[in-house]
């Protein structure tokens, strides 16, 4: 676990969150903030992708902290790496940040549950394969826990897994502009599936579970207090157990699911793993220790193979460098975790 905290950073200033202002800042807020996705909406998808090569350099260069944090993190998982490099791949995922922001909204946008299958066959390789493994392992199990990464484009996959024909409750973090977030889950909900806002998520993930649902949920990024320290990429990170401790509770496999770009920029191709199983004999805080640490380690897998379309801008290792703690597991430790 987590160890207690031995120097307390100065607090910033709380951020004032859209819901906490006057209406009619709310309401400017959402028409300005649906003004621009009804254009992005109607941009050609060429435009699209010009677009966020220049707002994702414009953000490279002008968020002095964000770059930081991503050549940081850079540098912890792959310290092979030229600097040069690193900088190379920190500035394609300042692109790919925004590509899939614009991706996501044209396709919530056009995407309806009667096309779906038309929409995901065309720009996703290999899609049928894919979910005819992912279907056999829900059929199998009762249901399954699918772990997305900040990898790639995330959002897509809530629409696939309706042409997989597999129901799936994903959790989904709230907007700050309750009038913009309801529109977007009004959108989003037209893939077919059950979207959750992850506040009090939890209690509607076990109803999901014993209906015979899948879950879908995001759980690569740190999770303070709350997570558990477990290797990623070599290096201790607060990781939350949520995944692990749904499948060790209900029997449920988990999958790890990824929707990539491909290199020659025409479409995509989705990843899945095999399925990592809870162990019910074995003692249960050890086995949600083992399965979120054997998790880490299918989301490194992912990464490698695309590392300019994973989220490095979010501070993974963040009690690693704000509380002092050692860069690494003691060896003997580190190799006792990842086994």
């Amino acid at each position: 676990m987590s160890p207690p905290r031995k120097n307390t950073p100065k607090g910033r200033k709380k951020r004032r969150r859209s819901k906490d202002k006057h209406p009619l800042q709310q309401n400017v807020e959402f028409y300005l903030a649906f003004a621009f996705l009804t254009l992005i909406r109607w941009t050609p998808y060429w435009l699209c992708r010009a677009l966020a090569a220049i707002a994702g350099e414009a953000f490279f260069w002008l968020a002095p902290r964000r770059r930081r944090i991503a050549l940081m993190n850079l540098q912890i998982a792959f310290p092979e790496m030229s600097e040069s490099e690193r900088k190379k791949v920190a500035r394609a995922s300042c692109r790919s940040f925004v590509l899939t922001g614009l991706e996501s909204v044209k396709f919530i946008y056009r995407s309806r549950v009667a096309d779906t299958g038309k929409n995901v066959r065309r720009v996703v390789e290999g899609v049928d394969a894919l979910f005819e493994r992912a279907r056999k392992v829900h059929d199998e199990a009762g249901g399954c826990i699918f772990v997305i990464p900040h990898l790639g484009n995330w959002e897509f996959l809530s629409h696939a897994s309706a042409l997989a024909e597999i129901p799936v409750t994903i959790v989904v973090r709230p907007l700050d502009n309750p009038k913009l977030e309801r529109h977007l889950f009004e959108m989003r909900a037209t893939s077919g599936q059950e979207i959750l806002a992850k506040r009090n998520a939890l209690f509607h993930l076990r109803t999901a579970l014993r209906k015979g649902r899948s879950v879908g949920l995001l759980a690569d990024q740190h999770a303070g207090m709350q997570g558990i320290d477990v290797p990623f990429f070599g290096k201790p990170a607060s990781t939350t157990t949520g995944p692990a401790a749904l499948a060790v509770s209900f029997d449920r496999p988990i999958m790890l699911v990824a929707c990539l770009r491909r290199r020659d920029g025409k479409g995509y191709e989705a990843l899945l793993s095999g399925p990592i199983r809870p162990d019910l004999e074995a003692d249960s805080v050890k086995e949600i220790e083992r399965i979120t640490t054997a998790v880490n380690r299918e989301i490194e897998t992912f990464v490698r193979q695309r590392p300019g379309q994973y989220l490095w801008m979010h501070d993974r290792w963040k009690l690693t460098k704000l509380w002092g703690r050692s860069e690494e597991f003691p060896a003997g430790q580190r190799k006792e975790k990842a086994s």
